[in-house]
């Protein structure tokens, strides 16, 4: 996935600000947390790019293993259990949760993503963008995978200039 993370975790935001019906001064917090966590696990090119010198697919880092960000979140929520976190925090939490796994199952369509690690080195892939063009990013945006980011990007804008018209229009913000 090129361009389609971050619009993602916009709609993911989004619609759970809505389920969870967020008072109005938390939503931009939690708003701008949900964007932030839907690039989470692609930190990991920083060491791929500058330490690792790009030897290995980025998704074999421990950034892009399910398992792993699953054990962070329940630990994460042991710990709002023994604070007696307050529900925003609970929702923020769930927000991380829910964007970060958003972002892998999306990586999981056009590379491969090891669901099962570390009971199996697999690497599920919906598909796998083949080297046919002599640039790399040439590879990723002919193929049909990226009609998908495409149209998450478009489903993006429009959630939000939908709800920018309603703010300016007076009603009351979702």
């Amino acid at each position: 996935m090129l361009i389609a993370h971050i619009p993602a975790g916009y709609l993911t935001t989004r619609g759970l600000l809505r389920r969870f019906a967020v008072p109005d001064g938390a939503q931009m917090r939690i708003l701008l947390l949900g964007v932030a966590a839907s690039v989470l696990p692609d930190l990991d090119l920083f060491w791929w790019h500058f330490v690792d010198h790009r030897r290995q697919v980025h998704h074999a880092y421990l950034t892009h293993i399910p398992l792993a960000w699953i054990a962070v979140f329940a630990l994460g929520a042991l710990v709002l259990m023994l604070i007696r976190a307050r529900r925003e925090a609970w929702i923020a939490g769930a927000v991380v949760a829910a964007n970060v796994m958003i972002h892998l199952i999306l990586d999981t369509t056009a590379g491969g993503i090891r669901w099962a690690w570390p009971f199996s080195q697999h690497e599920f892939a919906l598909s796998h963008p083949p080297a046919a063009h002599g640039a790399w990013i040439y590879n990723f945006v002919l193929h049909w995978t990226f009609g998908l980011e495409i149209l998450i990007t478009i489903a993006a804008l429009v959630v939000w200039l939908r709800a920018r018209n309603r703010r300016t229009a007076g009603f009351a913000p979702s």
